[in-house]
């Protein structure tokens, strides 16, 4: 018996040593869990604030020669197209094409009528004509804005003028080229020569695809023109034009002599679309007849928003931009949208309040 409980006490005594050391054991490995236990309520409770995502909204690009947004936002790399455009009144002229989406039409005198220079960027149409000959008034008008010139014929002086613009001049022969010339059998020559703008834009030649300059300063939306109220332009000289104000269109519906009554119509393009610019400007020139100058000063009548302002306009250069400026010599902002200038040689316009 006493060798048995000899045998047995150490046996017990490693069992209870065992116990102990395990039971140790567990009280560190509890220290552990519970530091780790601490790290993760740190790590939890530590959190990285991720910034927002921030969105840059780019400015619109702005369309210069109307100061409107582009849509497309290619103004920035497309040059201006300008095309001459027959506007003899009487019942055998066509409706012409296009004249109603143009930026700019410059109306200028020939020979006791008028005839267009209609300017095109921010919008093509799909034709614009019947495309008359070039005029000694044409490189005046073109020469700041560059890009295409579109015209069909002239005598040799009046194209040698134009071919010394920095213009891209394209004639007839050139539209046929282009595969852009269009003789619509429905008029008589030469009143029946259309360009196809498409065709014309696809072959275009011109090297250096440089936007036109802004040709004048454009009000901020929302801001009001300075002027005189007035509900009618008249101008009763070359195709006895008028500009009625519309309010609700916020434009100047145009009429003019167009039939051989005398009686002035609605002006119509070929859609069927009034003529209606935002703006209207009133330019006098001096001189005759398309020899008249462009460059220097002068009288002019700048409307906008339903009133009318006296101005001056004044030009330094062929490669100068027009300025139209109050009696303070204050540079006169247009609303944005399209511009109508007539040059006229006499008498100053009628202006109906």
């Amino acid at each position: 018996m006493f060798r048995f409980r000899a045998r047995t006490r150490p046996a017990v005594l490693l069992v209870v040593l065992v116990v102990g050391a395990l039971l140790l054991a567990a009280c560190g490995g509890g220290d552990d869990d519970d530091s780790e236990a601490e790290g993760d309520e740190e790590v939890a409770t530590t959190s990285t604030t991720e910034e927002p995502a921030t969105t840059t909204t780019l400015p619109p690009v702005i369309a210069p020669l109307t100061g409107l947004p582009d849509a497309t936002a290619t103004s920035p790399t497309r040059a201006a197209v300008v095309v001459k455009v027959d506007n003899v009144p009487g019942d055998g002229r066509p409706p012409q094409a296009g004249i109603e989406v143009a930026d700019i039409v410059y109306e200028e005198p020939v020979e006791g009528t008028t005839r267009l220079a209609a300017v095109f960027h921010s919008t093509i149409p799909p034709r614009v004509g019947p495309v008359r000959s070039t005029r000694f008034l044409d490189p005046g008008i073109v020469w700041p804005i560059g890009g295409m010139y579109v015209y069909s014929g002239g005598t040799a002086d009046k194209v040698a003028a134009i071919k010394a613009s920095p213009m891209q001049t394209v004639d007839e022969n050139g539209l046929q080229q282009a595969g852009a010339r269009q003789r619509d059998s429905q008029f008589r020559a030469p009143h029946n020569l259309f360009a196809l703008m498409e065709p014309l834009l696809a072959w275009d030649q011109v090297q250096s695809h440089t936007p036109p300059p802004a040709l004048f300063t454009f009000l901020a939306g929302g801001q009001p023109f300075n002027g005189t109220p007035a509900s009618k332009i008249a101008i009763n000289n070359d195709t006895n034009a008028e500009y009625t104000w519309d309010a609700a269109s916020g434009r100047w519906q145009r009429s003019a002599l167009i039939d051989a009554t005398g009686q002035v119509k609605p002006h119509l393009a070929e859609s069927g679309t009034q003529i209606a610019p935002a703006n209207v400007i009133v330019q006098k020139i001096g001189g005759v007849n398309d020899k008249a100058q462009l460059v220097g000063d002068g009288q002019a009548w700048v409307c906008s928003q339903g009133k009318c302002t006296a101005a001056t306009w004044r030009r330094s250069d062929l490669g100068g931009v027009t300025e139209f400026v109050d009696a303070n010599g204050a540079v006169l902002a247009l609303t944005p949208g399209s511009t109508w200038v007539h040059l006229t040689i006499g008498d100053d316009p009628t202006i109906t309040p």
